[in-house]
């Protein structure tokens, strides 16, 4: 950072923004920038999420967890490894089926075949944004897959960032609410529109409509 503040002769800092530590990046910004108010009011809410999270799955308990996987790319075949920077949140909610030798640390996740998605056999799939998930019930080789016959599949909401951490940042905190709703309705017994409304009302000043919201979540809420 001293090299940085040299180069562009402007003071610098450097703030950790993990899951664990963006209360605390939220509190340094305030202070920083003379938005005290704003920031403590954006790092109690990132503690409160974490903590209603965190309570909701230990009432799930490990025995409940839902196997899941996170498809990514054009073919679908790019998996959210475990352990991976990218699974924070997976790995929180979920049982991360995708246990792969070197996960990536990228957002594109690493590479598999068709034949490895069928042997894990997930209960539900995500699929990011502008992946297959239009086209994967009709598709014989996805159909094979007890998510997919199911009607277990869905895709992540996005906009303006992906919820589930694409970029990983706070959109993060929005996709816990998102997807322990969507697999644990029993225990997380959010009105999500209403927790998006706030969300996006607190963090991007911007007032979602149902409307909005709709068009927003219209691939990612449970099917009937």
């Amino acid at each position: 950072m001293d090299n940085i503040s040299k180069q562009v002769s402007i003071p610098t800092i450097h703030i950790d923004a993990t899951t664990s530590t963006m209360p605390q990046a939220y509190r340094t910004l305030g202070k920083l920038l003379g938005r005290e108010q704003q920031g403590e009011a954006l790092a109690q809410y990132c503690e409160q999420t974490l903590k209603k999270t965190k309570d909701i799955m230990k009432s799930v308990g490990d025995n409940g967890r839902v196997k899941l996987l996170y498809c990514s790319g054009t073919d679908g075949l790019n998996v959210i490894a475990r352990g991976s920077f990218h699974a924070e949140i997976l790995d929180m909610v979920s049982s991360n089926v995708a246990v792969v030798k070197n996960p990536s640390g990228k957002g594109a996740g690493n590479p598999v075949d068709m034949e490895q998605i069928t042997s894990w056999n997930p209960d539900v799939i995500l699929f990011a944004p502008g992946s297959i998930y239009s086209t994967v019930a009709k598709d014989s080789a996805w159909q094979k897959l007890d998510a997919i016959k199911n009607g277990k599949y869905y895709e992540v909401p996005n906009g303006p960032y992906n919820w589930m951490g694409f970029p990983p940042s706070v959109n993060r905190y929005m996709g816990m609410i998102w997807i322990t709703q969507l697999l644990y309705p029993d225990k997380a017994k959010y009105n999500v529109y209403n927790e998006a409304a706030k969300y996006y009302q607190l963090f991007y000043h911007s007032k979602l409509t149902e409307d909005q919201y709709k068009a927003l979540a219209a691939n990612s809420l449970l099917k009937k």
